[in-house]
């Protein structure tokens, strides 16, 4: 590989910087974001990968990885490799579905008689985050309709602390939408989450992976 692979992801304000040579997989995670551009500008003057990453960086040799993973609904890329006889795993942040492939045909290539594997992924795993986000809908509706009760009934909102303004700008929306309204709203996210898992299971996500033969 004549240049270094580079991506940059970020989590919550936190970079996460991603490195492939050809032979090593390198992670610098949860550094700022004037760390991570220094790094990849000073990769990209040709200066070597792992000094410029230093010492907290993360290695996985080529010859460790025995797989690598992606789902398109995923963003981050599976690695799974021995270290001293034991199977390890790492789970790689990344900043789209696109680099996500790049990073994984770039390393499969490197793994001996490995080839490119695409799929569907079960359609139970499909369904664990259209799940999850309606669960969260009902339990956050049923909150709020609590809480439009008491404001219908005149109980008095506590607006001191911190988030006091927060607080009081939601008992003036209950006060004008009512129990009625949330309910409604409820309704429609509810929907769009069971939508969500209908497209889900009609059309689970694609899952590509390189992986050594056993």
């Amino acid at each position: 590989m004549s240049k270094p692979l580079t991506f940059q992801a970020d989590r919550q304000s936190s970079q996460y910087v991603t490195v492939f040579d050809g032979e090593t997989l390198f992670l610098l995670e949860d550094v700022p974001n004037s760390v991570a551009k220094t790094v990849l500008g000073a990769i990209q003057m040709g200066q070597a990968v792992a000094a410029a990453l230093g010492e907290k960086a993360i290695s996985i040799p080529v010859s460790e990885i025995t797989r690598v993973r992606t789902a398109e609904h995923d963003d981050f890329v599976q690695v799974r490799y021995t270290k001293a006889g034991a199977e390890k795993h790492y789970v790689v942040a990344m900043p789209g579905h696109d680099e996500q492939l790049a990073l994984v045909r770039a390393i499969g290539a490197k793994l001996p008689n490995a080839q490119e594997v695409r799929g569907p992924i079960p359609v139970i795993q499909a369904l664990i985050g259209p799940g999850c986000a309606s669960l969260g809908v009902v339990g956050v509706t049923f909150v709020f309709l609590m809480l439009a009760k008491d404001v219908a009934a005149g109980v008095e909102i506590d607006t001191s602390g911190r988030r006091g303004g927060m607080k009081l700008l939601i008992a003036n929306v209950l006060d004008k939408i009512g129990t009625t309204g949330v309910i409604g709203i409820g309704a429609l996210a509810l929907a769009g989450a069971l939508f969500w898992g209908y497209k889900r299971a009609k059309s689970p996500p694609q899952l590509t992976t390189w992986e050594r033969p056993a």
